[in-house]
């Protein structure tokens, strides 16, 4: 239900008696506010006191805190690290299965902003097709930045400096502001940031004379972020809003290494390579946008318009596996000095508007509320892989001189029109009947794939592919209000993701696909699959109303499963459809004061997860075996406890320990690979005085060594030489960061 404590939680600090009243959280689920203990859903919220009592700034900090939350690297349906990373929530795992929206704004799931200026984190659990559309098939993960105040001038600033184990020094700066231009009329938030992490990862590897060289702080990011908002109350009824958001990522090197098989996992932060290639990533994104809110008398209109823009540039070495190929295809040459790395240049373009009416209860018939409105996106996709030439391949006068490269760009648009409509039956008993109609037209340019991979031609022909695609996508719930302020409720809903298609596969990958029965044709396009989502649960209070609690149980049919296979012999990976899954599990939140008198509050949450793949399809797995990536259990357990040590000083501790199970990773071979549970401790202790505050913070207490997912690779994937003369995939992966402790001091005014 909530894993947040209340929004004036601030103004209570000095009494230790008033419960925490986390049924007043304030969400949008439905787009539209409600408190959260009034929505018929599982719905999991941070609001922005829990964030910085918990010392929450990335999200890596918040994504491992939900319960049936997971996250992965290397299923993002791209070569990127910047663009690989997918959530998974309640199972449904795979590219585009989660909805992030940052406000009213779609984003892709691998953008993350900080938590600088949030008002609160949303994650509503379950198909949220209804209202918002494709890609909602597990869930929605929604960032709601603060609103401008139009009465009161505020404002605050925050300094962190640490340390990390393996890595060095670490910096955290930000500033919010709040200013009043106009009493009543108009305001103005802006906030700004800069993070910086050092690297842990130390590179080895040979220099022009053949000695060992290091190159320590691989990992290194460094985060500079910003945001503004300028709210206008036109007219008593009429409000506008201008939003600008953006983010620019850097990462020098990767924070990856190797997991060496049979046990999938870092054995060491030093990686040997065979060149020296400084990997990097950038990654700029940024968000415009214009909403208008008309209150009436009885209802109320809401009409978004936002553009959102991305560029990553990334740089990968692939010598490795890249020379191993070579050494086979052309064995006269002598590629033991090439560096063989890769360029990708992707960039993301969207135009999203929306217009809704909100129809208050009784406005238009006794007992019945309603929410329509039309959608229209527009969506841009180009990714660029540019030509990187391979002197060895020059030298020996071999043409094309360059491994590969490649221009994929996509074009989609959505229009689609949806409601819901509220009717109270009862007093206490209500359903919900919701419903979109979609149109979604694709279309891929076509492009020439060049290089070696494609010799002898030395080129691939990629036609153009058009895909339309239209449908409805049905909800109904049925909730009954208790005597306490809960709910209990039943929902059935549907969920969908939209096909799409991809680059031809070199010839090398011939034998792979025909272990998999399909051809190269069938993989230039893959089908859109569905699901249907069954759902009970309650939501409560307890302890007098002191703790706010809530339970789930679900069970999800999907069908057609989209499903990213890695291809063990050509060490590439393709998208394409499965057969069927049967997803089953629960979840259980508690949060709120559990001793009457005690200033301590608490957030327990736990998710229970049993996936199977009933019908693999072509999928290269046996019938009846564990869904890939999904984690059994997840858990989480949180507290704060704060006291007065005198009229102006009081202190504050905070701790939380998460966990999410072991998960099974296909070897694209029938065969799976363990990643091993994830589990982490976090505490911070301070004392706050006036106006400032003074905290000792550490992350990842126990200095957990973890594997978050493959490295995606944009070229071959390294192979490892086994004893007996034969070779061994060598995956490598991201990484979690070693214990990090340091000192912030916050002052507000």
């Amino acid at each position: 239900m909530s894993a947040a404590y209340g929004q004036d939680q601030k103004q209570e600090r000095n009494d230790f008696q008033s419960p925490v009243n986390t049924d007043e959280i304030i969400v949008s689920a439905r787009r539209r506010d409600e408190k959260l203990i009034d929505v018929p859903a599982s719905i999991t919220a941070y609001s922005s006191d829990y964030l910085e009592t918990q010392n929450i700034e990335n999200f890596t900090d918040y994504a491992t805190r939900i319960p049936n939350l997971s996250f992965q690297y290397g299923q993002g349906g791209n070569l990127l690290w910047g663009g690989s990373r997918e959530t998974t929530i309640r199972g449904v795992a795979g590219s585009g299965t989660t909805a992030y929206y940052i406000n009213d704004t779609p984003v892709p799931s691998s953008v993350s902003p900080l938590t600088l200026n949030l008002d609160r984190i949303e994650v509503l659990k379950g198909p949220q097709g209804t209202l918002f559309g494709a890609s909602s098939m597990g869930g929605n993960l929604r960032f709601i930045t603060r609103k401008p105040s139009l009465t009161e001038n505020s404002g605050a600033l925050e300094v962190q400096g640490a340390g990390t184990k393996l890595g060095g020094f670490d910096f955290d700066g930000n500033a919010q502001s709040n200013f009043i231009l106009v009493p009543d009329r108009i305001g103005l938030d802006v906030a700004a940031g800069y993070t910086v992490d050092s690297g842990f990862i130390t590179t080895r590897f040979p220099d022009a004379s053949g000695k060992l060289s290091t190159r320590k702080g691989q990992g290194r990011s460094e985060v500079l972020a910003g945001s503004a908002t300028l709210r206008i109350k036109l007219t008593d009824t009429l409000e506008a809003s201008i939003n600008g958001i953006g983010q620019d990522s850097k990462l020098h090197g990767f924070p990856a290494t190797y997991f060496p098989l049979p046990g999938y996992q870092p054995v060491s932060y030093t990686v040997d390579r065979d060149q020296d290639v400084q990997e990097f990533s950038n990654d700029r994104w940024g968000i415009g946008s214009l909403v208008l809110n008309y209150a009436g008398d009885g209802f109320s209109i809401v009409s978004s318009t936002s553009y959102f823009s991305r560029r990553i540039e990334e740089r990968e070495d692939n010598s490795e596996g890249s020379i191993t190929y070579f050494a086979d295809a052309e064995p006269d040459i002598d590629f033991t000095n090439s560096k063989i790395y890769s360029d990708t240049i992707a960039t993301t373009r969207l135009f999203t508007h929306e217009d809704r009416i909100s129809v208050d209860e009784g406005a238009i018939l006794p007992g019945v509320s309603a929410i329509l409105g039309v959608y229209f996106q527009k969506e841009h996709v180009r990714t660029n892989m540019p030509e990187v030439i391979v002197p060895a391949l020059t030298e020996a006068g071999i043409q094309p001189d360059y491994l590969g490269a490649s221009n994929l760009v996509n074009r989609n648009r959505d229009v689609a029109l949806f409601g819901e409509v509220y009717y109270k039956i009862l007093s206490k008993l209500n359903i919900t009947l919701g419903l979109r109609k979609y149109w979604i037209n694709q279309k891929t340019d076509a492009a020439i794939d060049t290089g070696y991979l494609f010799f002898p031609d030395g080129f691939s022909d990629n036609p153009e592919l058009k895909n339309r695609q239209t449908g409805f996508i049905p909800k109904a719930v049925v909730s009954y209000k208790l005597d306490d302020g809960g709910t209990i409720y039943a929902s059935a809903s549907k969920g969908f993701r939209v096909g799409g298609s991809e680059q031809s596969l070199p010839d090398i990958c011939s034998a792979d696909l025909a272990n998999l029965g399909v051809d190269q044709e069938q993989l230039r396009q893959y089908k859109s699959d569905t699901l249907w989502s069954y759902e009970v649960g309650a939501k409560g209070r307890l302890a007098d109303g002191r703790l706010s609690a809530s339970v789930a149980a679900f069970q999800i049919n999907w069908s057609n499963i989209q499903q990213t296979i890695f291809l063990p012999s050509c060490t590439l990976s393709v998208t394409t459809n499965g057969g069927k899954a049967r997803i089953r599990g629960g979840e259980f939140e508690v949060s709120g004061r559990p001793f009457a008198g005690v200033p301590l509050s608490i957030q327990l949450g736990l998710g229970y997860t049993d996936g199977v793949l009933q019908e693999p399809g072509v999928l290269p797995q046996p019938a009846n075996s564990p869904l890939p990536l999904v984690p059994r259990w997840t858990g989480t357990i949180s507290g704060y406890y704060e006291a007065p040590i005198s009229n102006s000083l009081q202190l504050f501790m905070a701790a939380d320990y998460s966990y999410t199970s072991s998960v099974k990773v296909s070897d694209g071979n029938s065969g799976f690979y363990t990643r091993k549970p994830l589990n982490f401790v976090n505490a911070n202790a301070g004392l706050s005085f006036g106006s400032s505050q003074v905290m000792v913070f550490v992350k990842n207490l126990f200095d957990k060594r973890l594997n978050f997912g493959n490295q995606p690779s944009s070229g071959f994937e390294r192979q490892e030489l086994l004893d007996d003369g034969s070779y061994q995939r060598l995956p490598r992966g991201i990484v979690s960061r070693p214990r990090q402790i340091g000192v912030q001091y916050q002052f507000s005014f």
